[in-house]
C-alpha cells in the first residue's frame, strides 16, 4: 500500500484527466496523484481491456457550434493552447481554420450564425461562391451549400500529444502519475477513500475526482454510482495521400459537412480533417459520421471486441467515397479504418459534478470532449478540491444525471 494520502486522486488519465491533474497540481500545497495506463503498444493490444480515444493525432478544435455552452468551452480552453505548448515543449495545435458546411437557408445554418453572433464568436459567411472558391479551389460543395469559416484558433489538435502536454507539465508540478487500472474506489473510511488497482496496490486519498470516460459504469465505482451513460461505436476512414496532394491541398481547414438528408440518406453528415502526418510517417485524411446509426455498446467486452476490430466497412465505404467527391482528382494510395467509441449524455453536455464532499465526477464529451477538455479538467480541479464552481456558465447543466435502475 502506498502510504502516503494524497488530497486528490484523480481517477482517468485521458484528456479531462490529465487536465485536471495539470490544473490541481498548479497549487503546490496539494498533493496530487493521476492513476491511468499509458498507450499500448501493438503487441500489447489483445492483453488489453482499456482503451482510449485519445490514440490518435487529429481532432477538430473550433469555438463555433451549435450549442452555445460548448462555444464558452472551446474559447476558454484554445485560449490556454499556447500556454500549456510552451509549458511542457510539446505541439499539438494546427489552427488551420474550421468551415461548418450545410444547405443553405437552412435551420441549422442559420441557428449557426445566431449562436455566433449571441456568443461573439467571429466567422466569415463563404456564401459566395466565387469567394469560397478563390480561398479553396480544391474543394467542391453541392449547388446548395455554403459554409461558415471559424479562423480564431480553430483547426485541429493531436489529443495524443495534447494529453501528453498535460501529463508533462502535471509531473513537473509534482504531480505522482501511477500507470494502471483502477479496479475499484472504496467508501470513505476515517476521512480517506482506497483506490485498489488492477495489479492489487492501493492509494488513499482524500478526495477523489473520476474522469473515466466509456468506462465509468464498468468497474467497482460504487461510491459514485451508474450514471446516465450511452457509449456508442464510431468508425473513421483514413484516406492515405502523397505528400504532393499534401501540398497541393495544404490550406484545407477542418470541416464539418451536413448534407441534405431529404435528398441523401446515406450521408446524414460527416466531419473531416485535413492531411495529418501519422506515427508512421504517413499523411492521412481522415472522416467520421455525424448522426444515425444505433452502435450502443453495454459491457467492457464489447468495447474491448470493438477497439480491436476493423470497424464498421459500410461506414469507412461511404464516408471515403464522399471526401473523394467532395476533393476532385484526389489521389488516393490506401483507405483504412479505425474505431474508437464516444459518451453521450442526455443534455449534450459534459458532467461535472462534485456528487459527495469527497467525490466528484468530470465524464462524457458527446463527441467533442477533445477540444474543450483543458477547461473541463480545470473547472473539475477547482471543484473536487475547493467545492466552488468556478464558471460563467451555470452548474445545474453539467450535472450528474444517474442511471434509472
Amino acid at each position: 500500500m502506498d502510504e502516503e494520502i494524497y488530497d486528490l486522486c484523480i481517477v482517468g488519465a485521458g484528456m479531462f484527466g490529465s487536465a485536471a491533474a495539470r490544473h490541481a497540481s498548479a497549487n503546490a500545497a496539494l498533493k496530487v496523484c493521476l492513476i491511468g495506463l499509458d498507450e499500448p503498444k501493438p503487441e500489447e493490444r489483445q492483453q488489453r481491456e482499456i482503451f482510449s480515444s485519445h490514440y490518435d493525432e487529429g481532432r477538430i478544435t473550433r469555438i463555433l457550434d451549435d450549442d452555445p455552452v460548448c462555444q464558452i468551452l472551446s474559447k476558454h480552453s484554445i485560449r490556454r493552447y499556447q500556454e500549456l505548448e510552451e509549458l511542457s515543449g510539446i505541439h499539438f495545435h494546427y489552427p488551420v481554420g474550421f468551415l461548418y458546411v450545410g444547405p443553405r437557408n437552412s435551420s441549422i445554418m442559420n441557428k449557426m450564425v445566431q449562436v455566433a453572433a449571441t456568443c461573439d464568436v467571429p466567422i466569415v459567411d463563404l456564401h459566395r461562391e466565387k469567394i469560397f472558391q478563390m480561398r479553396y479551389p480544391f474543394l467542391k460543395l453541392q449547388e446548395n451549400e455554403y459554409a461558415l469559416l471559424d479562423d480564431s484558433g480553430a483547426g485541429h489538435i493531436s489529443p495524443r500529444k495534447m494529453v501528453a502536454a498535460q501529463r508533462k507539465v502535471a509531473k513537473l508540478q509534482g504531480c505522482r502519475i501511477i500507470h494502471e487500472v483502477v479496479e475499484e474506489v472504496e467508501e470513505l473510511k476515517n476521512g480517506v477513500h482506497e483506490i485498489l488497482t488492477e495489479n492489487g496496490n492501493r492509494v488513499q486519498a482524500k478526495r477523489v475526482l473520476f474522469c473515466t470516460g466509456a468506462y465509468t459504469n464498468f468497474k467497482k465505482f460504487a461510491v459514485l454510482g451508474k450514471l446516465d451513460i450511452r457509449v456508442r461505436k464510431e468508425t473513421v476512414a483514413f484516406l492515405k495521400i502523397s505528400t504532393l496532394e499534401v501540398k497541393r491541398i495544404s490550406s484545407m481547414p477542418s470541416i464539418v459537412y451536413l448534407r441534405d438528408k431529404e435528398k441523401n440518406r446515406e450521408a446524414l453528415g460527416a466531419y473531416i480533417l485535413p492531411p495529418v502526418q501519422y506515427p508512421d510517417g504517413n499523411y492521412y485524411l481522415k472522416i467520421g459520421h455525424i448522426g444515425g446509426g444505433d452502435w450502443e455498446v453495454k459491457s467492457l467486452p464489447e468495447i474491448k471486441q470493438w477497439y480491436l476490430s476493423k470497424g464498421d466497412e459500410r461506414v469507412i465505404d461511404v464516408y471515403s467515397k464522399l471526401l473523394i467527391e467532395m476533393l476532385p482528382g484526389l489521389e488516393v494510395e490506401d483507405i483504412s479504418g479505425m474505431t474508437c467509441v464516444t459518451c453521450d449524455s442526455p443534455s449534450g453536455l459534459p458532467y461535472i459534478d462534485r456528487v459527495t464532499p469527497t467525490v466528484t465526477v468530470a465524464v462524457v464529451g458527446n463527441g467533442k470532449g477533445a477540444k474543450f477538455s483543458d477547461e473541463v479538467g480545470r473547472i473539475a480541479a477547482h471543484l473536487s478540491v475547493t467545492g466552488k464552481w468556478d464558471s460563467e456558465l451555470m452548474q445545474s447543466q453539467f450535472k450528474a444525471i444517474f442511471a434509472e435502475n
